[in-house]
């Protein structure tokens, strides 16, 4: 028996990178995964690896309330109402200009990217998760949320605003059975950092603890491989 069997794990960016990686790890350990993206063909290919009947595929754009509200029906249609694990994975960079140079579109790209598509999945699920009994939040930080870059700004304060969300969730819903922490994958390899030093596969095992861990012990903290 793996170590999320019977538990329902919905992960955002499941298509590609990280989210990938985290999917096949919660279907290893036992968990039926909802893969979440917004290109159906990627997240057809991570099913089909997870093997049939093991994943569920439900495509929406996390920046728009309508479509994760369509997203939250459909899953709790197909779940019978259950979600346990929510896995915020969803985002990337958008723009990397100074901010004298940056549109306020981009702007707002880079917030809806990040920070809106987070707190619109977070709150659209709460219900469930409280149902639960032992509903967990994991949200993908950046370290770049305390270190600063040239063209880096906006991406930087939606991380940090990333940070200071799920904190504030960590503490409202602790008394609801809710356990919420951030994972910072530092230098992980993607397709917008293609150059990283990390394989996904190989920085999961954090999250899977997290995902099953029975203790409220540690909530609202930033952890690491």
């Amino acid at each position: 028996m793996g170590k999320l069997t019977n538990r329902v794990a919905l992960v955002t960016g499941a298509g590609t990178g990280l989210g990938r990686a985290i999917a096949i790890a919660f279907a290893k350990e036992g968990a039926t995964v909802v893969l979440n993206g917004r290109r159906e063909e990627k997240l057809r290919e991570v099913e089909r690896e997870i093997g049939e009947g093991k994943a569920i595929v439900i495509p929406a754009d996390l920046t728009d309330e309508t479509a994760v509200n369509a997203l939250r029906d459909k899953l709790l249609n197909s779940t019978d109402g259950k979600l346990d694990i929510l896995v915020n994975n969803a985002g990337g960079v958008s723009a990397m200009n100074s901010i004298s140079e940056l549109t306020i579109e981009q702007w707002k790209q880079m917030m809806d990217l990040n920070l809106t598509s987070q707190f619109l999945a977070t709150k659209a699920f709460l219900p469930a998760l409280r149902k639960s009994g032992n509903g967990k939040v994991l949200s993908v930080t950046s370290g770049m949320a305390n270190f600063y870059m040239n063209g880096f700004g906006a991406y930087s304060a939606s991380k940090a605003g990333v940070e200071a969300l799920m904190k504030t969730v960590a503490a409202e819903e602790k008394d609801n059975g809710i356990q919420v922490n951030l994972f910072d994958p530092i230098n992980v390899i993607s397709e917008g950092n293609p150059s990283g030093e990390k394989d996904p596969a190989e920085i999961v095992a954090t999250l899977i603890e997290l995902a099953a861990a029975s203790s409220m012990e540690k909530s609202g903290e930033v952890v690491k491989p």
